[in-house]
């Protein structure tokens, strides 16, 4: 159901579903632009102050955010729930458009669109926002369907939900999705750094050549975890004939066990990416 949040905005249909909150198309009846509204489910907004508090940060970090490839907040709203309006980007999560429209993604398209993504989260590591502990902001959640595709083949990074500040303290809790989570994601006493998200990162341009993740959809919580933690990722070869064999060291690279074997920074990340012609 659509929340009621006054007559600025006029519902259209729901474009996303998660387990903590509804995203819905709109459009604002004073500028006539389509918005995105992300609201969190009744009972989580009504009974989770911690979840509220983490819902303003995430706007506040949208508003601090400032790049052509990070999405735009609008508005903040709480009136009948919590709701972050953001603009609207007509196009499909990575996922999908790899599904769809590419199988694997070639490489000059792949390292133009990689570019742009670790160049969005750089900026996020290298951001100081108000907020105590945030002298950079980590994504902690980098996976296919948190990048956008638009119609035009631009690139936007979306939801830092779970993000936290690179001096903040870590949660009580295990967050983020399996697939893409590094080693030290899955130790609630491990400290989480921008090697983080450059993990992610690495898995990301796995997929994004192969067509498929690194690991088996069909595997336990378990056995992901395990692999994760003790086996490389699949040759990209092995999952797809004609991938760039080039990408392989970046993957590799990025993907270390141990965050310190790992790119250092974004921009090393880049530069690795800029020598593949």
């Amino acid at each position: 159901m659509f929340p009621k949040i006054g007559s600025q905005y006029q519902f259209i249909k729901e474009v996303g579903r998660g387990g903590t909150g509804v995203v819905n198309l709109a459009i604002d009846t004073h500028s006539g632009l389509p918005v995105a509204i992300k609201t969190l489910f009744a009972g989580i907004s009504d009974s989770n102050p911690e979840m509220l508090v983490k819902f303003r940060i995430e706007a506040n970090l949208y508003l601090m955010l400032s790049h052509p490839n990070i999405v735009k907040l609008k508005n903040l709203i709480i009136q009948n729930g919590a709701h972050l309006v953001m603009e609207y980007i007509e196009g499909q999560p990575l996922d999908e458009y790899i599904f769809n429209v590419t199988g694997p993604i070639p490489t000059q398209v792949t390292v133009a669109m990689m570019k742009d993504i670790v160049s969005a989260v750089g900026y996020a590591h290298n951001k100081r926002i108000a907020i105590e502990g945030y002298d950079g902001v980590l994504h902690l959640d980098i996976k296919p369907g948190n990048i956008l595709i638009s119609k035009q083949g631009e690139v936007k990074v979306i939801d830092y939900g779970i993000s936290q500040g690179s001096d903040e303290e870590r949660g009580e809790k295990i967050m983020g999705s399996p697939m893409y989570m590094a080693p030290e994601q899955l130790d609630i006493n491990a400290k989480l750094s921008p090697q983080t998200d450059i993990y992610a990162l690495g898995v990301l341009l796995h997929q994004m050549v192969t067509g498929d993740t690194p690991y088996s959809k069909k595997s336990t919580q378990e056995e992901l975890f395990n692999s994760i933690k003790n086996k490389p990722l699949k040759r990209i070869t092995d999952v797809y004939p004609f991938a760039d064999n080039r990408l392989q060291f970046i993957i590799d690279k990025a993907t270390k066990k141990y965050p310190h074997n790992r790119y250092k920074d974004c921009n090393e990340f880049l530069a690795a990416l800029e020598e593949i012609n």
